[in-house]
Formats: structure tokens, C-alpha cells, sequence
């Protein structure tokens, strides 16, 4: 499969964060799926797209209303 899906539930810390292969599933209550098809995204630069998409997230979590709608 051409996706890689990360996770880890509230309040754990770096060593808790599972990796697999595949869409989401709701096995954590913190979720990030990465489509790996798209051009590049297997290169560092494409690590670079997803650290950038992860700022871009925060920031809109951080200015936007919580709980979301």
C-alpha cells in the first residue's frame, strides 16, 4: 500500500507513536495518514512536504476553535 499511518494516543510521549502501513483506523485518538503516491514523496523533499503540512496543521489547530465543530 502506498500510505504510511501514524499514531499515538493523548498523553503519550515519543516512544509510544506506532507505525504501520495502510489507511487510518481508529486504534489511536491521534491519527496522521501519509499518501506515499504522490510525486516525490518518497525522497527527502517529500519528508520535507510532510513536516511542512504538520506546521501548517498546528498552526491551524492553534487559531481555530476548540473543540472543532
Amino acid at each position: 500500500m502506498a500510505t504510511r499511518r501514524y499514531g499515538i494516543n493523548a498523553g503519550e510521549t515519543f516512544v509510544h507513536v506506532t507505525e504501520a502501513v495502510g489507511a487510518a483506523v481508529s486504534s489511536d485518538s491521534i491519527e496522521l495518514t501519509v499518501d506515499l503516491a504522490g510525486a516525490g514523496m518518497t525522497t527527502a523533499a517529500g519528508k520535507a512536504k510532510v513536516l511542512e503540512g504538520l506546521e501548517y496543521i498546528k498552526a491551524h489547530i492553534i487559531k481555530g476553535n476548540w473543540p472543532p465543530a
